[in-house]
């Protein structure tokens, strides 16, 4: 059984403990995954620097032997350079496309960034919950033990009997057990918590930090919503590439030298688009963009509905929180005064537990609501983009 002592101290400990926001701050920066993630702009960068880059020139070499039917044989040589040189306007297309490929990454960056500030988010909301309903069960049990201790005085007096003193340590000792039962699921929401934040030690953490609403709630920062948008940008950027249905010509110089004679020439190839015009090319861009363009507005409506929610759940959490407080001063109240008439036998036992129980129901609410309202504002935080920052 955990000892009361050993609660206090972890409560203690709690002073010196690490907040939140240093938590978090710690996690962005040492996170393997956001590092991994972080790798791939670097990787959309050098896909698009591929695009614009030109292509190496060829240089061809050859020799020949010349044997006319009357004198001697002599050698002959032919020296060719080829340079592919990309088409104007062919070269801009391609640097914009090369930058939304960026910006696409970038966006995707920002969403796993956001999705993770997220979680760790609500993973330190269920491990506060649970850190606090463990400090209210502290708070149960010496109400517990303060009631035992006036049964077993009154037990001494004879004014109640063994069984009644019996209800009182049973009351007790399964608050003991519930302490058990709250530490265990503590520990089990607090290693949760730091595997997912990517630390590999045990930290002193504190848990009374609460989240509120950084910013008016709407959805064009949503991070879901900047991506789709920058896919749809992509997109386009793509199509009008494809356009472009020859991208290259070649030029060439070529220098040949015969026994009678030498030659010059200087000239071009120039592919034709018959068979390859990328038409399949430039629908499935635009296939792509149009898709991206409805995924925004679906997108769009569905955040839209969603923050209405969020903020009208958070109206009515509000309103709970204040029911709960303002009936949680009254029971506070109303124990005191069962509390005094316990001890002078005025009230019965099972009236004094069912106050107290009352009064730990209603704390229990408070802790729950407070949750929600966390979790709440972490999720309002999310669509309205706070955590792209």
């Amino acid at each position: 059984m955990i000892k009361i002592l050993s609660v206090i101290v972890l409560l203690s400990a709690s002073i010196f403990a690490q907040n939140f926001e240093q938590f978090l701050d710690n996690a962005l920066k040492n996170s393997p995954y956001l590092k991994a993630s972080n790798l791939n702009i670097n990787q959309a960068k050098e896909r698009g620097d591929t695009l614009t880059r030109y292509a190496n020139p060829t240089l061809g070499l050859e020799a020949a032997r010349f044997s006319p039917n009357v004198g001697k044989s002599a050698m002959g040589y032919i020296v060719s350079y080829t340079q592919p040189l990309r088409l104007w306007g062919v070269g801009k297309d391609k640097e914009n496309l090369s930058l939304t490929m960026k910006e696409k990454a970038l966006s995707l960056y920002a969403l796993k960034k956001a999705r993770f500030i997220q979680q760790i988010s609500l993973l330190y909301a269920t491990y506060a919950n649970k850190e606090r309903l463990l400090t209210l069960a502290t708070q149960e049990l010496n109400i517990a033990k303060n009631i035992y201790e006036i049964s077993m005085q009154r037990h001494k007096a004879g004014t109640i009997s063994k069984g009644v003193l019996l209800q009182a340590q049973v009351d007790y000792e399964m608050v003991e057990v519930r302490i058990d039962t709250l530490f265990l699921t503590a520990k089990d929401a607090y290693y949760q918590l730091l595997k997912n934040a990517g630390i590999n030690k045990e930290i002193d953490l504190d848990f009374t930090h609460s989240f509120s609403i950084e910013r008016k709630s709407d959805t064009y920062d949503n991070p879901d919503l900047k991506l789709i948008q920058a896919n749809q940008k992509n997109s386009l950027a793509e199509k009008k590439v494809n356009a472009n249905k020859i991208e290259w010509v070649s030029v060439y110089t070529e220098y040949q030298t015969k026994p009678t004679k030498d030659i010059f020439r200087v000239g071009a190839t120039i592919p034709l688009a018959i068979f390859n015009t990328k038409s399949q090319e430039k629908r499935i861009s635009q296939l792509q963009a149009n898709q991206s363009q409805l995924l925004s507005k679906n997108t769009q409506s569905q955040l839209h509905i969603e923050v209405l929610r969020l903020k009208k759940q958070r109206e009515l959490l509000v309103n709970l929180e204040e029911s709960n407080k303002k009936t949680l001063l009254t029971q506070v109240n109303l124990l005191k005064m069962f509390e005094q008439g316990y001890k002078i036998a005025s009230v019965n036992l099972l009236q004094f537990q069912s106050i107290k129980n009352n009064l730990i129901a209603t704390k229990k609410n408070i802790i729950n609501l407070n949750t929600a309202l966390d979790i709440n504002a972490i999720n309002l935080n999310y669509i309205s983009g706070v955590y792209n920052d």
